[in-house]
C-alpha cells in the first residue's frame, strides 16, 4: 500500500459509448483506447455537419503529447529511485493489522518491471511512494571504514618494508668499509 501516493486517481474502465467497451490497465489510458474512442466519434458523427479531419489530427497530437510526457515522468521516477541505491533511507508501509511499520536502511537494489520500480531495503520490496525520508549520508560507512583500516594496515606494512631495506642497506654498506 502506498503512504505517500502523488496521484491517486487511476481509470479503471470506460464504457457505455454505443456498446464499445474501452478496457485499460491501472495506470492510464494508451494509444489503442484513444484510436477506439476516435473510431466512436467517427461512426457517431452528425453526418449533416461531420467534424473537420484538422480536429481528428489535434486530438491525436495532443494525445502523443500527454503519452510522451506520461512516458517523460516514469522515466525521471526510474532515474530518482534508482539514484537511491546505497543511500540510507526511511521506509514505511501497512502490515496485516493495519498497523503502520517503520524501517530504516540502505537501499540495496532497484528493480524496474513491467513500469513498476521497487526498491528493496533490509531485504523488504517498497514502491517509491513508500519512502518518507532519505538520510544524510555523511557519516562513515562502515565498510568504508574498514577498508580504511585496511588500507592504513597496508601502508603501515609498506613503511615497515622500507625501514628494513634501508636498514639492510646501511648495514651492508658499513661492513664494505670494514
Amino acid at each position: 500500500m502506498e503512504i505517500n501516493a502523488y496521484n491517486t486517481s487511476s481509470l479503471s474502465s470506460i464504457s457505455g459509448v454505443n456498446n464499445l467497451n474501452v478496457e485499460t490497465s491501472d495506470e492510464s489510458l494508451n494509444m489503442d483506447d484513444f484510436l477506439n474512442l476516435l473510431v466512436a466519434q467517427m461512426t457517431n458523427q452528425d453526418v449533416m455537419n461531420p467534424m473537420e479531419n484538422t480536429e481528428f489530427i489535434s486530438q491525436m497530437a495532443q494525445f502523443s503529447s500527454l503519452q510522451a510526457m506520461t512516458d517523460l515522468s516514469d522515466i525521471s521516477t526510474q532515474g530518482q529511485v534508482t539514484s537511491l541505491i546505497g543511500k540510507n533511507v526511511v521506509v514505511a508501509s501497512y502490515n496485516s493489522k493495519g498497523e503502520m511499520e517503520v524501517q530504516e536502511g540502505l537501499v540495496q537494489r532497484v528493480t524496474i518491471f513491467g513500469g513498476e520500480t521497487k526498491l528493496y531495503v533490509n531485504d523488504n520490496e517498497y514502491d517509491y511512494s513508500n519512502v518518507m525520508e532519505i538520510k544524510d549520508t555523511s557519516e562513515i560507512d562502515p565498510l568504508e571504514e574498514l577498508m580504511g583500516k585496511v588500507l592504513e594496515g597496508i601502508n603501515g606494512i609498506n613503511e615497515s618494508l622500507k625501514e628494513s631495506e634501508t636498514e639492510e642497506v646501511s648495514t651492508v654498506e658499513g661492513v664494505e668499509q670494514q
